[in-house]
């Protein structure tokens, strides 16, 4: 009844934790105080299901927006849409920037917006530099919302620092 208890408190407390299934089985492989332990015997076609499974989960997409900063076919429209790419970096290294080759245009287009508002606001930000840019509805990764490139620098604007309440 003991081990019974104990077993049922580590799977509970290991799918609390929301690990994969590789960590849940390295964990049960491990030797208890007592001694026992867990053996783990799958099918070779259960761990390609979940792996499957896992990668599904990794890749998912939602529609969104980007601005594009850049958009041409010209003779050198690689070389520029590349020149561009990395002067945004530069300028905005807190910003995820993409390069993407739509037959016959190369664009370079940045952000990953959820909504038209928040594309907006990051227009309004970099368009001094880009002039031209323009929203666009794009496929964004979820990864891309979740990890981003860098952590925001601190803003030294005006709107960053609240104002002090008159009485």
């Amino acid at each position: 009844m003991r081990y019974l208890f104990s077993f049922v408190a580590l799977f509970l407390s290991l799918t609390a934790s929301a690990q994969n299934i590789e960590a849940v089985r390295q964990e049960l492989l491990k030797n208890s105080i007592e001694g026992s332990y867990v053996n783990v015997m799958e099918d070779s076609g259960t761990r390609d299901a979940v792996r499957v499974v896992e990668s599904q989960r990794r890749s998912k997409e939602t529609s969104g927006f980007r601005i594009v900063i850049f958009s041409h076919n010209g003779q050198y429209a690689s070389d520029n849409a590349d020149k561009v790419l990395q002067e945004f970096k530069a300028l905005y290294p807190h910003i995820n920037a993409y390069l993407v080759y739509e037959s016959p245009y190369f664009k370079v287009s940045v952000g990953d917006c959820l909504s038209m508002e928040e594309a907006q606001i990051l227009m309004a930000k970099i368009l001094p530099n880009y002039p031209k840019a323009f929203p666009r509805r794009e496929s964004i990764k979820l990864e891309a919302l979740t990890t981003p490139l860098n952590p925001p620098v601190e803003s030294s604007d005006s709107l960053a620092t609240p104002l002090p309440i008159e009485q």
